[in-house]
């Protein structure tokens, strides 16, 4: 699982520079949700080779943790999630649903929406995301169907990701984080390298070593959502935090060594994003804006 800090930083790095280029690349025409699941190019990175939909489905379906990790401006990202959390369901039951984009100050809110929205009453998304306090940073044409098919579903729709109260005080004071994968000094060089070639450059040390401290902290933070999740559960987060090189896994291997994590992650066409990455694959287009 671990690898030397350059080639940490390079495959890392990779992550930042598909958003990077996305906007060069030439963009293809839209496809439709339907063909992006039936002409779906998915790699299984154990074996190294092209599965279909369904059968990553298939092998989904037994898995009692999984981590979806999206480019989150790539609205195919989200036709598959959408796909998933609806799909998975007809293979077995599902016990959790897990977003990045809530936090634990939405999940009265949520429960409460969830009453109503599972229920009889029809909620216009202009008053379901005022119920939630619905974080506009978080675009709702990208996931606004993601939640309200959580919203409907007879499984917890949970809070993955921290409050913003936290993050202010963890900027402050930065906690300490205990483990032993998760905090390898080499995977914290390689998160304030990333962490500073997204920013361009213009943050100082102390600046990149506190958000440093606030990325392990979401990452902390959503491995222990996922374990005390009723399973199996499912976990929808950036590929930043996905990645079995520097993000969740490695937290939940130092929470729960025994435990097994399953790793989807979705990415653009002409990334670099490889098999350490991910247990799978999914390789989209660059989405049209």
């Amino acid at each position: 699982m671990f690898f030397s800090i350059s080639k940490r930083i390079l495959l890392l790095t990779s992550l930042i520079t598909v958003s990077a280029c996305s906007s060069i690349e030439q963009k293809t025409a839209p496809i439709t949700p339907s063909l992006m699941i039936t002409s779906a190019n998915i790699i299984d990175t154990q074996t190294g080779q092209s599965i279909t939909a369904e059968t990553l489905l298939t092998q989904l379906a037994s898995q009692s943790r999984v981590i979806i990790g999206e480019k989150h401006d790539n609205q195919y990202h989200h036709d598959i999630e959408y796909w998933l959390i609806t799909e998975l369901p007809k293979k077995r039951p599902q016990g959790a649903v897990l977003l990045e984009m809530l936090t634990p100050n939405q999940q009265s809110l949520v429960d409460n929406t969830k009453k109503r929205y599972s229920g009889s009453e029809y909620l216009r998304d202009e008053r379901l995301m005022a119920a939630l306090k619905w974080n506009s940073g978080w675009p709702w044409k990208w996931y606004g169907n993601i939640v309200k098919a959580g919203l409907r579903a007879d499984y917890p729709l949970l809070a993955a990701n921290i409050d913003r109260s936290e993050i202010s005080s963890a900027y402050k004071n930065p906690p300490i984080i205990d483990g032993v994968h998760s905090t390898d000094p080499s995977v914290r060089q390689l998160i304030q390298k990333t962490i500073e070639l997204s920013h361009g450059g213009e943050l100082d040390k102390t600046q990149a070593e506190k958000m440093t401290v606030i990325q392990q902290l979401r990452d902390r933070a959503m491995a222990k959502s996922l374990l005390d999740a009723p399973a199996p559960a499912l976990l929808i987060a950036g590929s930043f935090h996905a990645t079995k090189v520097m993000g969740v896994p490695l937290h939940v291997a130092d929470l729960a060594p025994n435990e097994n994590v399953t790793v989807v992650i979705m990415t653009e066409e002409g990334s670099d994003i490889t098999s350490v990455h991910a247990d799978y694959l999914w390789i989209t287009p660059v989405a049209l804006p």
